[in-house]
């Protein structure tokens, strides 16, 4: 029998670039869900809209979050190659998915990333009845905090790293400079993951925690000049000592400034996704 799935996976991606050329943000994204519930038949579907920070090249975009019924058996990894090739061409539209089920744990389980995102006043779509049980304004209030001062707690000796750096530059040590400048986005990652994860096993890779960290805060990968860092950062540590190559003054200033505005890109967003965990009388209403 003849496989049809790629030719409605056409199908869908066609009508999905068709309806995100549409005018504003509000009504091209409707009929989008539309069309991811009539493609996947998910459970519950939240919105969340981010402003851009055109200062740094980066648009404003959206994260859709798909929650799938467990109870259906279906093919979460084919659901996800469709959802990426039906999004391929829209950068401002991010969609993840998830197992109701999975979500529902990490909710009780007092999860900071879950609870401040799969909210009753981000939820657009829902096949239940039953609203997200939510924790208590008190307990989300708490949760804030808790995150808050583990980003801080990071991001601290992050900065403080970046200003070791800095001064090693200013000194013509420019291997010492990458080699500090490394460990300094390296730190950046970990304050992200560890706001709404926790502490990782220190066995990841550097590649590993950008990955994560950029899961947890997409706009840190919404301009590539920022998403390839940590490799340009790599290369200026692996050149060292190479057919005694030395790494420039210029382009070690130009990686310093680029790591300070990434560390400002991240400062600002946290702020941003941690306001999620406030009540609903204090957020922009999203539902479409």
């Amino acid at each position: 029998m003849q496989d049809n799935s790629l030719d409605r996976n056409d199908s869908w991606t066609g009508k999905i670039t068709s309806l995100a050329r549409g005018a504003s943000n509000q009504f091209r994204l409707k009929p989008i869900v539309d069309l991811l519930i009539a493609a996947i038949s998910p459970e519950r579907i939240f919105m969340i809209s981010y402003k851009g920070l055109p200062q740094h090249h980066i648009d404003s975009y959206t994260e859709i979050l798909v929650t799938l019924d467990d109870d259906e058996h279906v093919d979460e990894d084919q659901y996800l190659n469709f959802v990426k090739m039906a999004f391929s061409q829209h950068p401002d539209i991010l969609v993840s998915l998830g197992g109701a089920s999975e979500v529902k744990g990490y909710l009780q389980f007092g999860s900071p990333y879950h609870c401040s995102h799969f909210r009753n006043q981000f939820q657009v779509y829902s096949r239940k009845r039953s609203a997200i049980t939510e924790m208590d304004q008190d307990q989300l209030d708490k949760l804030k905090a808790e995150a808050d001062a583990r980003f801080l707690a990071t991001f601290s000796k992050a900065q403080q790293l970046l200003a070791v750096a800095n001064k090693f530059l200013k000194e013509d040590k420019m291997d010492l400079g990458a080699f500090i400048l490394y460990q300094t986005l390296h730190l950046l990652y970990q304050s992200v993951i560890n706001t709404f994860k926790g502490p990782i096993p220190e066995t990841f890779s550097a590649a590993e925690y950008q990955k994560l960290a950029e899961e947890y805060l997409p706009i840190m990968a919404r301009n590539n000049r920022f998403t390839h860092l940590l490799n340009r950062l790599e290369q200026a540590c692996s050149l060292q000592g190479q057919h005694n190559f030395q790494n420039s003054k210029v382009s070690m200033e130009l990686l310093l400034i680029d790591v300070s505005i990434l560390m400002n890109i991240c400062e600002t967003a946290i702020m941003c996704k941690l306001s999620q965990f406030d009540s609903p009388s204090a957020m922009p209403e999203t539902k479409i």
